[in-house]
């Protein structure tokens, strides 16, 4: 009994890896966007056409976020690649990479009504950090005894 439970011990727990993937995928998309809004500021591009109203209305919606949508990002992706390893840290910071994500997102998705949201691009991305961030964080905490 005492060396099953010990090779139990040794064994190495499993990962929540959908959630860490998403936050991944999801890190990697604000990264995108905070990249490409801060080569807008600069006037740089990319081979888009500044002059188009889409492009324009496109851009604006990720507005001075573009920062923060960077910084988010970078911190989404290391929080879901320290998770794959159970690491409490990773926890810990993925915690308060998902409240953040919720909260900027759903921020931006108050401003969707009498609009038609559901025409660009950027929006989905921000429906789905929301949904996200909101899900993953209650389970994060509700598996957090994992971490531990």
């Amino acid at each position: 009994m005492y060396l099953v439970e010990k090779k139990m011990s040794e064994s190495k727990k499993d990962s929540n890896e959908l959630l860490n993937i998403l936050m991944i995928i999801i890190g990697a998309l604000f990264l995108l966007m905070g990249v490409i809004n801060l080569l807008a500021w600069g006037g740089i591009s990319l081979g888009i056409d500044l002059s188009d109203p889409a492009v324009v209305a496109a851009l604006s919606i990720l507005g001075p976020s573009g920062l923060v949508s960077a910084i988010l990002g970078f911190w989404c992706i290391v929080s879901g690649i320290g998770m794959f390893g159970e690491e409490e840290w990773a926890m810990g910071q993925a915690l308060v990479v998902l409240s953040i994500m919720a909260v900027q997102t759903l921020s931006i998705m108050l401003s969707w009504f009498n609009t038609e949201w559901f025409t660009n691009w950027v929006n989905y991305i921000y429906l789905v950090a929301f949904i996200l961030g909101a899900v993953g964080f209650f389970w994060l905490l509700f598996t957090r005894k994992r971490y531990h």
